[in-house]
């Protein structure tokens, strides 16, 4: 199995909307980043190509799939791995996986639309404007989650479309077939899925509890890779909202890992400054974190990482999230990237998992992977009829 973000094995630019509140604190298990879907909009291989000479990575049906087009997706996957996880980005074997992955999702978006237009479906121009408006509001806002201006959001959108080589109408026309693979979907699939009754939901729950309860890292047997993987998602939700838990804000003090000594012992005496700038009361620990905390992401946030489980964090910052009292300042905690200044929010004690508190979520989520079987059967099926050849070039 690939250890890699759900939209390279699944086809979550197909999902079923799901957008209730209630579920905002559970990972979607066919969401993915929005970048990413833009992706998918923006690298789809369009028809009007298809008289391009040019090298292609695979023909569906007489119609190819451009080398191009493969190369702008499969950058974007990289871009991605490089930094998220450096160093599987870097081992060939993985690469090659990512690489075939992508080849198989853009056939996928092939398949369906040559079936969307074998059943004489339409794309409405509204439909289109609607996917413009919705893919336009992921420029809203800056890599720190704050709101940007009008202007700069569509500036931001011109950006985007610039570096992947495409006009506007041809955006648009991606993002149609976008749209008939959606289309496609519902007719083909939603029909066939059900809510699951009380006595599923509770089987599921119980075998999470247990799973849960026995410190297992790998899915249960049985479980094919994409149901697998829910599973270890959810079992990772449901322990994170009732394992002893603490709310912890940081501010990191960075060295380099060639750090001298000498370096080293900069960065501690800056960290202790500021903590005794913190007890000393001239300010608060948000504000300071905002300022000086060598993380944006946390420090855009006052510092907040939200809740913390046990078995996530480096031992040392464990150590000191876990038993300081709520409210003080930890001294500094060395890690391999730099010292933190530690302070809790909120502490929690472990709960036992109760099924009411789960089961309109759960059952939203078993829905889910059910949509996510009946979707990979069926696409199977249309690429089982299709006459397929795949050209993807070597590393």
């Amino acid at each position: 199995m690939i250890a890699s973000p759900n939209f390279l094995r699944s086809r979550s630019w197909i999902a079923p909307c799901s957008r209730s509140r209630k579920n905002s604190r559970w990972r979607s298990l066919m969401n993915s980043s929005s970048r990413f879907l833009l992706a998918a909009m923006l690298a789809w291989p369009g028809a009007a190509q298809a008289k391009v000479m040019e090298d292609t990575v695979a023909v569906v049906n007489g119609t190819p799939i451009l080398l191009s087009e493969f190369q702008k997706e499969i950058e974007e996957v990289m871009d991605y791995w490089r930094r998220a996880m450096p160093v599987a980005a870097a081992d060939p074997s993985h690469v090659r996986k990512l690489r075939e992955s992508t080849l198989e999702q853009l056939i996928d978006r092939e398949v369906l639309y040559q079936e969307g237009n074998k059943l004489k479906l339409k794309v409405r121009e509204r439909d289109i404007d609607n996917g413009v408006v919705e893919v336009k509001e992921r420029f809203g806002k800056d890599e720190e989650g704050k709101p940007v201006s009008e202007a700069a959001a569509e500036a931001a959108f011109g950006d985007r479309l610039k570096a992947m080589g495409l006009t506007y109408p041809q955006f648009r026309e991606r993002l149609s077939r976008q749209i008939m693979a959606r289309k496609v979907v519902e007719e083909a699939v939603k029909g066939r899925l059900k809510t699951p009754d009380e006595k599923e939901v509770k089987e599921y729950f119980e075998r999470l509890k247990a799973f849960i309860v026995s410190g297992a890292t790998e899915p249960p047997k049985g479980l094919g890779e994409e149901e697998g993987q829910a599973f270890l998602e959810i079992a990772q939700q449901v322990k994170a909202m009732t394992s002893e838990r603490v709310k912890v804000s940081r501010i990191l003090v960075r060295f380099s890992a060639a750090a001298s000594s000498r370096e080293k012992k900069r960065a501690l005496d800056a960290a202790l400054t500021i903590r005794r700038q913190l007890l000393g009361g001239a300010t608060n620990f948000a504000e300071v974190a905002r300022a000086v905390s060598e993380e944006p992401d946390y420090a855009a946030r006052g510092g907040d990482i939200g809740f913390l489980i046990r078995g996530v964090a480096p031992p040392e910052f464990e150590k000191a999230a876990f038993s300081l009292p709520v409210g003080d300042i930890s001294e500094p905690v060395e890690t391999e990237i730099g010292y933190y200044l530690v302070r809790v929010q909120e502490k929690r004690a472990s709960e036992e998992p109760e099924l009411d508190k789960f089961k309109e979520e759960l059952s939203r989520a078993m829905m889910n992977i059910n949509y996510q079987k009946e979707l990979e059967a069926y696409v199977k099926s249309l690429k089982a009829q299709a006459v397929i050849e795949r050209s993807l070039p070597l590393l």
